[in-house]
């Protein structure tokens, strides 16, 4: 045979076998996707090195991802990074602002969450509420005199009103008795004695007049009530019943009332005092325009920078829990073959065009030497 054309065969012979080898090589890679058996025997290399080896290599990546990639080490410096607080403050407060702008009221908001805060409703919660927190006051309070619970303010107060109450009810006395109608009282209560007293009432009536008693009697009786030991008295009378009054359990005024109906009435007159219907009413926009400033210009950062100290403290403790190895290992061991393939190839098919020619040539060239040997030793 010609020596030239048995190089050229060679040549081709050994590039084609390279080339296929090569080929063939970077298709068990990933195939066959799954193994092939004869009947119960298994044919080698089935299947391919990347599906027989997947669920190591989950493994593997998993513990790559939480051991050099996602380190909590790593995630602490990109949250206390400048830039990304930067970053997270601006989306926040964009955020924040677009729902303090919001024209929905506080009623629109409980509707969309399927939640009842009708007027009547809210009054009969704050209502039972305010009762409730009254009688878990009161059992604290009820056995204990009512000069213990009051400060020595209060007390000077309860002293100091006590002396105006006696000088207005002197007034009051004074003014009573000084008008017409108190003047035929005092008329009158004289008639009524003396015609209680027999023979002796009857015998002065008749000598003076009730007339005649009233005018020296009355005088006499506007001037003692006037008169400053009047005022003593008076003190004096009320400030013992204030003592008195002081020495007493805190239930003995309560239950005069009734506790039932003093927690009753406090809670409905509370709750009806309450503007609950307007403030159900009002969007959230009206309930946060007077200190939009402030939550947006200081509450945000600050909340965001006391977020990101939180989250750095507790890095460690989160991606234990969060067990990111195992969540990376189910990802890919779920991860289709043939969509991996799909990615590679993708991205390396140029590369493993040229390893394919590579071995070609490769072939090719040892052919040559091949056949060079063969006519060499031929």
């Amino acid at each position: 045979m010609n020596p030239v054309i048995l190089i050229v065969i060679m040549i081709i012979i050994g590039a084609m076998i390279g080339g296929v080898t090569n080929s063939l090589a970077i298709k068990m890679l990933f195939r066959p996707y799954r193994a092939i058996y004869i009947g119960k025997y298994r044919l080698p290399f089935t299947p391919g090195l990347i599906p027989k080896r997947q669920q190591e290599l989950a493994r593997q990546l998993g513990k790559m991802v939480v051991e050099h990639l996602l380190t909590p080490e790593g995630l602490r410096r990109k949250l206390k990074a400048p830039i990304f607080q930067d970053q997270v403050t601006t989306w926040a407060q964009k955020e924040v602002e677009g729902w303090l702008d919001h024209p929905a009221t506080i009623k629109d908001l409980a509707r969309d969450l399927d939640v009842d805060i009708s007027s009547k409703k809210l009054e009969k919660s704050v209502s039972g509420w305010i009762e409730d927190r009254y009688h878990t006051i009161m059992s604290e309070y009820r056995h204990v005199p009512l000069e213990e619970i009051l400060s020595e303010e209060w007390k000077r107060k309860a002293e100091k009103g006590t002396d105006r109450l006696a000088d207005h009810i002197q007034e009051s006395i004074i003014r009573y008795f000084q008008s017409r109608e108190g003047r035929q009282k005092v008329t009158a209560l004289i008639e009524n004695y003396l015609d209680n007293q027999g023979f002796l009432g009857n015998m002065i009536s008749s000598f003076m007049g009730p007339d005649g008693i009233t005018e020296r009697i009355y005088p006499a009786i506007t001037r003692y009530i006037a008169d400053n030991e009047m005022n003593v008295w008076l003190r004096g009378m009320l400030q013992s019943e204030l003592k008195e009054l002081m020495q007493h359990r805190v239930s003995f005024f309560e239950d005069k009332i009734g506790r039932e109906t003093i927690g009753r009435v406090l809670g409905q007159s509370v709750a009806k005092a309450l503007p609950i219907e307007k403030w159900v009413t009002r969007s959230i926009a009206e309930w946060t325009r007077p200190h939009r400033e402030k939550i947006v210009y200081n509450l945000v950062p600050l909340f965001i920078t006391k977020m990101t100290e939180l989250l750095s403290s507790r890095m460690d403790r989160m991606m234990e829990t969060m067990h990111l190895s195992e969540i990376v290992q189910e990802e890919v061991e779920a991860f289709q073959v043939q969509r991996l393939e799909e990615m590679v190839l993708g991205i390396s098919r140029r590369e493993f065009k040229m390893i394919t020619y590579l071995g070609a040539l490769l072939g090719g060239l040892i052919g040559m030497l091949q056949g060079i040997i063969v006519l060499f030793f031929g």
